[in-house]
């Protein structure tokens, strides 16, 4: 009998715990219903996209979100054994937020070196008050300090990777504010179940009502989570991301992938901003271009006007292994339409070859001394150039017939955009992914105008294991340009090799692989081929040279050439430049700027609202009629933020950060006041910039 009623003991036991159990399921149900309706209208409110996604989205069969003892919701993922957490998830995620927090993970941009900045013999406004930033922030014996040991109550920028269920996101914006919170959840079913555990809607209206922006990046792959961040620089700046507390929620594979993605690639979201003098000369530049010198403006066509279907273009640099591809060029050069990106163009003429195209990109006078230099006159007299609308105004006369597209994102393209819109009633695109190197041009061309089939060659970005540069056919190695033209030999990245094996890179290769990656994604309709030994082109097929095919061309390909050149250009030219440049405007701009430098501040955090002040005036211009203005101050001012941001936040004693950070802030509202007064005669002014070569 003992053992009978012990057993029936067990049995009410284990029933009374299925009732408690049965009981919170049901209760947190009810709860949950109710929270997920406001979250749903806060999500549409805040996320519309996002909204769609999740109105169209079927979770598996067994989803299931599941109250614990405590009476919270827990969850099983797809794919995995056990739920997310234990069986206190709001306990277990107060726990891992106090020791992220005590011991923070940043991302910051690197103090600058006044002794690299005067090194510099540049006097360009813009580099000038760098070097005098760097000097007075040094002088202020800031970067010596004890850094913060435990992340403020204020910091500009969160970076969470992993939802979860959004108990520790909760947890983490009770207790600490951020101007900009970007959240990463790679599993769109995780972030579903999320919606019924915390509440969203107060989530999104307070930061709302704080001024403060945030970011949901649901369902990201590793493979495009930089994009997304690319992709707000863009929208937002990339101040947003100059300091950035990281927090990693979810141990999870892809979680894991996404921060090693973020870390590897930190410093990019910062390169391709420009500067003041780089957009002003670009408006002087883009004005006597069309003004005087008459160039036609490129007009792409539309993505399904495939114009050169069936025909061969040849995207040729300058890099080493273009010398694997001598004879394929030799052989092929009569039925294909070559594209020579920079010094690639005497390299081919060294060889009897003659390219259709020259492609150029840079806007200093460096492009045209080099070109005097390098190529006789009369060569360039016979050679069609495709350039870009801020080439440095010297050049284009030089050639047979030169067409200009719009680099974009510039100052020159914002008022060109603007000037065709007038005369034209349509809107005039720029080149995709131009930048940052002139292959990165010459294959935005060649893509836009409908070629079926494209080759790169000897567009290796980057170079070979034993150090060569380039073609051994370059001016590089020419004895009579010994000294005069060295190519930059700083590569710190290893790259995965086109036909194995590795190669070594700087910043703006693995800028431009990743822009040409870009440009053939989205131009699917046609082939690229990676021929020979520099880096891998995702999206481009591996080729040795002897595996080209080539068929013969049908038609005389001069006649295509002039085809191009009446199909694809457009005249342009300003009227009143002098009201186009609005300096009125870039007056009252400045001017502002400096009003809201001289609020009252004795925080970090109200120290940061000045520049997030500051940030979003300038953004409010990018979409306007007066959208140059944008361009002429947004890379000064991240170039000056950023630094001055990660100031911010980065030592312990804040009263000393303070002082530091007036110093260099008076530094900035110079800087502004240069500007103001410059830009006035600048915008009319030739870059009279030249080095050598690199």
């Amino acid at each position: 009998m003992e053992e009978l009623s012990r057993v029936l003991k067990e049995l009410e036991s284990k029933l009374e715990v299925a009732k408690e159990s049965e009981n919170r399921q049901q209760e947190f149900e009810k709860k949950s219903a109710i929270r997920f309706k406001k979250n749903i209208k806060a999500i549409e409110k805040f996320f519309p996209k996002l909204h769609r996604e999740i109105r169209s989205f079927t979770p598996r069969e067994s989803f299931k979100v599941f109250a614990t003892k405590s009476g919270v919701g827990n969850f099983v993922p797809e794919g995995s054994d056990v739920p997310i957490y234990g069986e206190n998830p709001l306990e277990q995620s107060k726990r891992q937020v106090e020791e992220a927090v005590s011991n923070p993970v940043l991302g910051m941009l690197p103090a600058m070196s006044p002794t690299e900045e005067n090194a510099q013999k540049d006097e360009r406004l813009h580099v000038r008050y760098m070097r005098k930033l760097a000097s007075t922030l040094h002088s202020q014996n800031i970067y010596n300090q004890e850094k913060i040991s435990s992340l403020p109550s204020h910091f500009p920028t969160c970076m969470m990777f992993g939802l979860g269920l959004g108990y520790a996101l909760s947890e983490l914006v009770d207790v600490h504010s951020f101007d900009y919170l970007f959240i990463y959840e790679p599993d769109f079913e995780t972030f579903y179940a999320s919606l019924f555990c915390i509440d969203w809607d107060k989530l999104l209206d307070n930061t709302d009502k704080a001024n403060s922006s945030v970011f949901l990046h649901v369902g990201v792959s590793y493979k495009t989570f930089f994009e997304e961040i690319q992709q707000v620089c863009i929208d937002v700046g990339a101040f947003s991301l100059s300091s950035s507390f990281c927090f990693q929620h979810l141990p999870t594979v892809e979680v894991n992938l996404l921060i090693k993605e973020f870390f590897n690639k930190f410093h990019q979201v910062h390169l391709g901003y420009g500067f003041y003098n780089d957009a002003v000369t670009g408006i002087a530049h883009t004005i006597e271009n069309f003004n005087s010198n008459n160039c036609p403006v490129f007009v792409p066509p539309s993505k399904n006007q495939k114009k050169y279907k069936n025909y061969t273009a040849y995207v040729v640099a300058n890099g080493p292994s273009f010398d694997e591809a001598i004879d394929l060029l030799k052989s092929n050069q009569d039925n294909v339409i070559i594209f020579a990106a920079g010094t690639a163009l005497p390299t081919l003429l060294n060889l009897n070859i003659k390219p259709d195209f020259h492609v150029l990109v840079e806007r200093t006078k460096s492009t045209f001394d080099i070109l005097v230099d390098t190529v006789s006159k009369d060569d360039l007299a016979g050679i069609n150039l495709l350039a870009v609308d801020v080439m440095y105004p010297g050049v284009p006369p030089l050639y047979k017939w030169a067409g200009l597209g719009l680099k974009g994102p510039e100052a020159g393209t914002a008022i060109s955009q603007i000037q065709y819109l007038k005369s034209n009633g349509k809107s005039l695109p720029s080149l995709i992914c131009a930048g940052p190197l002139v292959a990165n041009t010459a294959l935005a061309y060649a893509t836009m105008m409908g070629f079926e089939e494209i080759y790169l060659i000897g567009v290796d970005n980057g170079f070979p294991l034993d150090g060569k540069s380039h073609s051994s056919h370059s001016i590089y190695t020419d004895a009579k340009f010994e000294g005069k033209f060295k190519p930059s030999k700083d590569a710190p990245y290893t790259l995965k090799g086109n036909l194995g094996g590795q190669v070594k890179a700087n910043h703006l290769m693995v800028q431009a692989k990743q822009q040409m990656e870009a440009v053939i994604k989205r131009y699917t309709d046609s082939s690229y081929y990676n021929v020979g030994n520099g880096a891998i082109i995702d999206g481009a097929s591996p080729l040795e040279a002897d595996d080209v095919i080539c068929l013969p061309l049908k038609r005389d390909k001069r006649q295509i050439v002039e085809e191009i050149k009446r199909s694809f250009f457009d005249e342009l030219s300003f009227d009143q430049p002098e009201m186009t440049i609005a300096q009125t405007e870039l007056e009252s701009l400045c001017d502002y700027l400096v009003d809201i430098s001289k609020r009252p501040f004795s925080t970090r955090k109200e120290a940061s609202d000045i520049l997030k002040a500051q940030s979003r005036l300038i953004f409010a211009y990018r979409k306007t009629i007066h959208g140059h203005l944008f361009h002429v101050i947004k890379g000064t001012a991240l170039y000056i933020h950023c630094p001055l941001i990660s100031l911010l936040y980065q030592y312990e004693d804040e009263e000393k950060t303070i002082d530091a950070f007036k110093a260099g802030l008076s530094v900035w509202r110079e800087c502004i006041r240069a500007i103001k007064k410059d830009y006035a005669t600048a915008w009319n002014r030739r870059c009279n910039l030249s080095a050598k070569y690199s």
